[in-house]
């Protein structure tokens, strides 16, 4: 007998041991299909949430690149400025991976209202194009406004700084502060809104005035001290920091993601990634010896059978590989329906995502603003999960597929 005719043998006989026992075989299949399912779902969720938390954190300020001068992320001071480069920002803006730039000025000073003096983080920004990168126009509360194009003398500022100085919109305050040029710069400014970032900082320090007046207060000369990008995917904020770095002098400017700029978020998703992959070798276990236990509870029922196949003639191969092959028959079963039904229901949230909007107030204690989380299904996900629940499949069939080559003819076929 050739070897094809043998093999075609082997797998018609395979097939059919597989529904020998159906209810065993459909018991192992529903394990590996809720296994895949769960895993796959967990994992969906894991990097929509993850998604999200970045999405909303990048978005409010702080965005998915920023480009400095060298020591100004450590020290945030209007020294630490720069005169952007007319080449980059033109390589910027045509990067289809780019969705907004904004340029802005840091400086810090001191605002006074009344009796009432406060520090303040203040942050010049182009109107137009800040409110393409980040979403912080759209948390002023209600009563006030965000800044337009040529607006001078107004500012936003954050909610808890105007609490903290007993001032309002429509109020004016004074500034002092330095600029760039060493010299006093002081104005007297009119909060036209108040913002509720969620983020204690902002709330606190963040004043926001327009560009085109920073320029003329602080004496900038077309000197800023950063650029922020938007990007369309998250995910393509390694390469393009990789290009803009081999783009730019890194002796003289730093550029940063947003894992570089909020240390704290990576560490949050590192640790919660490591609990859901011990989750998920818990449930692979669970399937590979589900599988385990078919393969080993079939080879047991059928010992008087391989018996009378070794005595006949049958290599002890050959009754390896079909033991494998029922192994690889219901796994690839269960692999496509946990497939079918891990992607059915990921997509399912993915359209109607989880959402905890009703209990931001309590969510927010633990320093989460993230309220909807999506599901997000990554080819990664899918080919790593079908991959591993195969190759374990396989690998906890061995021991029972070498059991039954192995065993003697003689006392097989007595076996009761």
């Amino acid at each position: 007998m050739d070897v094809k005719s043998s093999l075609s043998i082997i797998i018609r006989l395979a097939w059919r041991n597989v529904w020998k026992n159906r209810r065993r075989t459909i018991l192992t299949l529903l394990t590996i299909v809720v296994g895949m399912t769960v895993i796959l779902f967990l994992n969906s969720l894991a990097k929509g949430g993850h998604d999200q938390m970045i999405e909303d954190a990048v978005a409010v300020n702080a965005g998915h690149i920023q480009i400095h001068e060298k020591g100004f992320w450590d020290n945030r001071s209007i020294e630490y400025a720069f005169m952007p480069d007319s080449t980059l920002l033109e390589m910027l803006a045509k990067d289809d991976r780019v969705s907004a730039v904004s340029r802005r000025v840091h400086a810090g000073g001191l605002l006074s209202f009344r009796d009432t003096t406060a520090g303040a983080m203040i942050q010049a920004v182009e109107p137009d194009a800040e409110i393409r990168v980040t979403t912080m126009h759209s948390m002023v509360l209600p009563g006030g406004r965000y800044l337009r194009q040529g607006d001078s003398r107004k500012i936003v500022i954050g909610e808890t700084l105007a609490k903290n100085l007993g001032a309002g919109v429509g109020d004016s305050i004074d500034l002092i502060s330095q600029g760039f040029d060493g010299s006093i710069a002081a104005e007297n400014l009119t909060i036209v809104g108040l913002v509720r970032t969620g983020n204690p900082e902002y709330d606190r320090l963040l004043v926001v005035m327009t560009m085109d007046h920073a320029a003329e207060l602080f004496t900038m000369m077309d000197y800023i001290t950063s650029i922020t990008l938007r990007l369309k995917d998250t995910d393509d904020v390694r390469s393009l920091r990789n290009d803009i770095r081999s783009a730019v002098d890194t002796d003289a400017l730093e550029v940063m993601g947003w894992d570089d700029l909020m240390p704290e978020l990576v560490q949050f998703i590192v640790l919660d990634d490591l609990g859901a992959y011990i989750f998920d070798f818990i449930l692979f276990m669970v399937v590979a010896f589900g599988i385990l236990n078919t393969i080993q509870m079939s080879v047991f029922d059928r010992i008087r059978e391989f018996g009378v196949m070794l005595a006949i003639g049958t290599r002890p191969g050959q009754v390896r590989a079909m033991v494998l092959c029922e192994s690889v028959f219901i796994s690839m079963l269960g692999i496509v329906l946990g497939l079918a039904a891990g992607i059915a229901l990921s997509y399912y949230f993915t359209v109607n995502p989880l959402d905890y909007s009703q209990y931001a107030e309590e969510i927010k204690v633990w320093g989460v603003s993230t309220t909807v989380f999506p599901t997000r299904i990554t080819w990664l996900n899918l080919t790593v999960t079908t991959c591993l629940t195969f190759a374990l499949s396989l690998l906890f069939t061995l021991f029972p597929a070498h059991r039954a080559s192995r065993l003697k003819p003689i006392e097989a076929i007595r076996h009761l």
